[in-house]
């Protein structure tokens, strides 16, 4: 029986692709139930807005709408308001953020306001507004965080410019890391002469908005979180777009795979990215050959993926081709396409691969810290690595991000030290 049944889904995509932006603030019309979590999560994810430490005072927050918690404000819609309406609550609390002075403001109608037709039109105000009615309430989170981009695209209207750089498509403030993951990215997209302008949809500003339709190139970084987005920009603005068929950007073929895939597009030369992760390659066999001495080897061992589909399929790949791992299990809820060609990569070598990674025996599992962690005290696992948010540590100090060249060698590191303390102390 499958595990992950908390899993994000398409309302709090929506609220955290809305919490992406920089200098917004969004706004929950419903009651506490349906703030706390999205409130919490956004300030996990996203806590430096301002691009410095910011110190959180709770005096500040602990006010009407507010609760405490510095993200999405709500109107606490009770019974009473559920049968009158809550229109007066909204203008407050609407005022209240205008005086903030965000350069764009989000409304959302929870849904019990939308089931009651709470009208967001009665806001009105000198700062763009975007006012969602009506979300979608049982897709994916991907789906919900590029239905986010969309009405903010719609209200913030890019105007093309001069063509220059790229946009990166399809990370959310949701993904494990996703700071230090664009971090990654740019840099060696950067020491191929290519500008990141932005990322769509995480940390951006208005600004950036603004400008987003200047780039030459949308880079899909995770395809099942940003492909109609990227097709948009495409209709709308005349932005093409590239995604590179190994997956997402995890895994050193497939990040080289991805780095060519825009410097072609962009005629480039990739060779000073494919030095740099050339130069991970070699980090990576000197602490296998380390091991190989000790007689600790991953060749052979199992692994189980519990993850996006993109990531999933790159991963998995990964693990095998370059570790010589098998894979026992995998699932994809949310790309379920990608978790088709795992299966179809796998039978074409021979190798059966079922789709209960939370139940089946493996040495490894790669997923959420949550679902890892019910694997191994379960003793479904041996050891458990983070791919997904939530990841298992709360602070970094160090950069983590999810994929990319720093988060490739995470993951092998990670793998790699739970088979050798396996073996170690059997």
């Amino acid at each position: 029986m499958p595990l992950d049944d908390e899993r994000p889904e398409s309302f709090l995509g929506l609220l955290m692709g809305l919490e992406g932006v920089a200098d917004g603030y969004t706004i929950l019309h419903g009651p506490t139930g349906c703030k706390y979590y999205p409130a919490s999560a956004s300030e996990a994810a996203y806590r430096c807005r301002t691009g410095s430490a910011v110190s959180r005072n709770v005096f500040r927050f602990g006010d009407e709408y507010f609760f405490g918690q510095p993200r999405i404000p709500c109107t606490y819609l009770d019974m009473g308001k559920f049968v009158t309406g809550g229109a007066d609550r909204l203008k407050d609390v609407y005022a209240k953020i205008r005086r903030m002075s965000p350069s764009l403001i989000s409304v959302v109608n929870s849904p019990g306001a939308s089931l009651i037709g709470e009208d967001l039109a009665v806001l009105k105000g000198d700062i763009p507004t975007v006012a969602v009615d009506h979300a979608r309430y049982s897709g994916t989170a991907a789906e919900g965080f590029q239905d986010a981009v969309r009405a903010i695209t719609d209200v913030v209207v890019p105007e093309q410019g001069e063509r220059h750089g790229v946009n990166l498509v399809g990370l959310s403030i949701l993904h494990l890391g996703w700071k230090d993951t664009a971090a990654d990215l740019t840099h060696l997209l950067s020491l191929c002469g290519i500008e990141v302008n932005c990322v769509i949809g995480a940390g951006w500003s208005v600004e950036d908005i603004r400008r987003s339709a200047d780039a030459e190139l949308n880079a899909l970084v995770h395809p099942e979180w940003g492909e109609d987005t990227a097709k948009g920009y495409e209709d709308r603005f005349g932005v093409p777009y590239v995604a590179s068929p190994e997956g997402a950007p995890v895994g050193f073929d497939s990040l080289e795979g991805w780095v060519e895939c825009v410097c072609d597009a962009l005629g480039k030369d990739p060779s000073p990215a494919l030095g740099k992760i050339a130069d991970g390659r070699g980090r990576a066999a000197s602490a296998m050959l380390a091991m190989e001495s000790a007689h600790l080897l991953p060749r052979g061992r199992t692994f189980s993926v519990l993850a996006d589909g993109s990531t999933a399929y790159a991963l998995s790949r990964f693990l095998y081709s370059y570790l010589g791992m098998v894979p026992v299990a995998v699932r994809c809820p949310n790309g379920k396409e990608w978790g088709g060609r795992v299966v179809e990569y796998f039978d074409s070598l021979g190798i059966p691969v079922g789709d209960d990674p939370e139940n089946t025996g493996a040495d490894v599992i790669l997923s959420s810290a949550s679902i890892g962690s019910s694997a191994v005290s379960r003793g479904v696992a041996q050891g458990s690595v983070d791919v997904e948010a939530p990841g298992l540590s709360f602070v970094h100090v160090d950069p983590c991000p999810g994929i990319g060249l720093g988060g490739t060698t995470r993951i092998v590191d990670g793998v790699l030290n739970v088979i050798a303390n396996r073996q170690r102390f059997r």
